[in-house]
């Protein structure tokens, strides 16, 4: 779902909401940590992660909702500046947008038991109406991040609508950590200064957000799944299955977020790509590849090796302690090292079999029974069974199941 301000301004093949989302909770966590008075990093996470999810049903409202003329030049010209409305008519145009958001959350989150309902509208709230110290840092950092992905799409030539995310920040931006960090963008984007530390890793990651998922190239689906898409919705199944187990529940919330951003440097490879060149690629990939116990060690620790020298590529630059904190998670969750490393692990594969299960009811020629038989060897945890048999219940027929080969 691309978001509507980008739509307006013509951006070609614009950010969706979901890797919006997911650099928002990236970001808030690395600056989070900066914050001279200690914040709930869990809370800034699941903030970020669930403050525009209401937009499944109630779209995207911008400041410009109903404001903005039918003709294209008048339109863009309006865009190019913040809006500035009268009090009076601000108030009422936040309560209607409010309403409906709240509303929206609630018909998207009624199937979840009532701690999850609670807990996600608890945090949506936070945000909406800044009644804590995290909800208050997470409004204003997407405020940061929208500007930081527009300076990304126009950088600081005069005359584009950047001068508007511009306005905006300076007006409702005034957390330290976050004016700080506004301080280096102009550093960077308008004094040309070279960007380091969480400014470089950050703009990396705005580079990750349209890198789709090979998996579904190889198979030719047509506006596939990117990675960052994919952590984001790994980062909610994680919060929500992970809810009632006894762990570190904010360490697994940044494992899903860190989990595959070596893939900036050493891509998005699977286990396919050394099968297909040497025979029919569409009957490689009906099936999970069977490969012998050593084998499939020699493929993991050289895997193993290229991604962990990526990572650290990639965080190079960034603060000592937080650089080893990434490598640290990514480490524990890739070699599946800790309870809460072999859950996310798990998790991972089960949000890429929902994924194919989706594409699979698009359509039936999709080759599903190779993830099935993937799900059925890495994922062993109990409750995630239980969900698997739910998900294929709501998905797959009994015949398919039984015969992978019937249509």
């Amino acid at each position: 779902m691309p978001r509507t301000g980008f739509v307006w301004l013509g951006v070609k093949e614009p950010e969706t909401i979901a890797q919006h989302s997911y650099r928002v909770a990236l970001m808030n966590w690395i600056l989070g940590m900066k914050e001279k008075r200690k914040m709930n990093i869990e809370k800034v996470i699941k903030t970020s992660l669930v403050h525009d999810i209401c937009e499944v049903y109630a779209g995207d409202m911008t400041p410009y909702w109903g404001l903005l003329p039918a003709d294209p030049v008048q339109r863009l010209e309006m865009l190019k500046h913040y809006i500035r409305l009268p009090k009076g008519v601000k108030l009422k145009r936040d309560r209607v947008k409010h309403n409906k958001e709240k509303k929206a959350l609630q018909k998207l989150i009624k199937g979840l038991d009532q701690k999850d309902r609670k807990e996600m509208m608890d945090f949506w709230m936070d945000y909406e109406k800044m009644r804590n110290r995290e909800g208050r840092f997470v409004r204003q950092g997407d405020k940061v991040e929208t500007l930081l992905q527009a300076l990304e799409y126009w950088g600081s030539a005069p005359d584009t609508p950047v001068m508007g995310w511009w306005e905006e920040v300076e007006e409702v931006v005034d957390i330290p950590v976050l004016r700080d960090f506004l301080d280096k963008l102009e550093k960077n984007f308008y004094k040309k200064k070279a960007a380091f530390g969480e400014i470089e890793f950050l703009m990396k990651i705005g580079q990750f957000k349209k890198m789709p998922r090979r998996g579904w190239v190889l198979r030719e689906v047509k506006n596939p799944e990117t990675i960052v898409e994919h952590a984001f919705l790994t980062a909610l199944a994680v919060w929500l299955l992970g809810s009632r187990k006894r762990l570190n529940h904010e360490k697994m919330l940044k494992m899903s977020l860190a989990y595959e951003i070596c893939e900036i440097y050493a891509g998005d490879e699977t286990p396919y790509d050394k099968l297909i060149s040497g025979g029919n690629k569409n009957e490689v990939l009906k099936r999970w590849p069977k490969l012998l116990k050593k084998e499939k060690e020699r493929l993991f620790i050289q895997d193993y090796k290229k991604e962990k020298k990526a990572l650290e590529k990639l965080t190079a630059n960034l603060h000592p302690r937080l650089k080893k904190e990434l490598i640290g998670l990514w480490d524990e969750c890739k070699r599946q090292t800790t309870f809460e490393g072999t859950f996310v692990n798990q998790v991972y594969w089960l949000t890429t079999y929902l994924q194919a299960l989706q594409y699979y009811k698009i359509n039936k020629k999709f080759p599903i029974w190779g993830w099935y038989e993937q799900v059925r060897q890495y994922i062993y945890d109990p409750a995630l069974i239980r969900f698997l048999d739910i998900l294929e219940k709501k998905f797959l027929s009994r015949k398919l199941v039984i015969d992978p080969d019937q249509p």
